[in-house]
């Protein structure tokens, strides 16, 4: 139990964390697109990835509590709308899992910036985070095709909600990353803009990220050096007194002492 809770505190979670989010993302969510998985599961296995998250991630505390209680509320609306299905149900959904999507993005992002050396582990704890914007607008455009019927088009089709629900995500990761095949347009002035800001986010969250994941490592290099710059004269300093008593470091005559 205690190497469990210990891998939790590690950065080794984090790897594990983005693993399962690429497997929902890129295998799951397709499954569901073309019947193989019902809808009901993808919710159930994406609220317990967000619960695992909870997991591994432990402070800002205030942060975590908030994250809880939106988890909480998805998956219950959830469970309602499975069996009362409805337009608001879904839309509230929506914008509950968006937003404890969105906090766990903000926790996973703070614990991969604490003080330390960069390794695999926290940089696969970056990816999750900029994999988690690209969940976070997928809801936000659910939403949007939930209210404004066409503000979407399947090659230059207005496409209702129903049509363009599950394709939504793959929309949104295409835009993320500026690709942009064009075979979906948001065609809505609102649906224009929320993927303008989409892809504005994802070209300057990895600006940044890559240059605060470089200081970071700088930082922590120059730690280390001025640390050893510390205790050279320390060490310079005991040579010369066990030189001075005839004797060496491990306390063996050297025959330089002071007769």
């Amino acid at each position: 139990m205690q190497r469990v809770y210990r891998f939790c505190l590690g950065d080794g979670s984090l790897t594990l964390a983005v693993f399962i989010l690429i497997f929902f993302v890129f295998v799951l969510y397709p499954m569901v697109e073309v019947g193989v998985v019902r809808r009901i599961w993808l919710d159930v296995a994406f609220a317990a990835f967000l619960a695992m998250g909870a997991v591994f991630v432990f402070e800002p505390r205030p942060l975590v509590r908030l994250f809880l209680v939106f988890l909480g509320g998805a998956v219950l609306v959830s469970v309602l709308d499975h069996f009362f299905a409805s337009s608001w149900l879904s839309a509230f959904r929506s914008l509950l899992t968006m937003l404890a999507t969105a906090l766990l993005g903000a926790l996973l992002l703070a614990r991969v910036m604490r003080d330390g050396r960069m390794n695999l582990n926290r940089i696969m704890g970056a990816i999750g985070s900029y994999l988690l914007i690209g969940i976070v607008f997928t809801q936000a455009f659910r939403l949007l095709a939930e209210f404004i019927d066409g503000a979407f088009a399947i090659g230059g089709t207005p496409a209702s909600f129903a049509a363009i629900s599950y394709k939504l995500s793959y929309f949104s990761f295409i835009t993320l990353t500026s690709t942009g095949y064009g075979d979906i347009t948001p065609v809505h002035p609102y649906a224009r803009s929320l993927a303008t800001m989409e892809a504005l986010a994802g070209n300057l969250f990895l600006a940044v990220l890559v240059a605060r994941l470089v200081g970071l490592e700088i930082d922590w290099r120059h730690e280390q050096r001025d640390r050893q710059r510390a205790r050279a004269p320390n060490e310079t300093e005991d040579e010369t007194e066990d030189d001075a008593k005839g004797k060496s470091p491990d306390g063996a005559p050297t025959g330089n002492a002071v007769r």
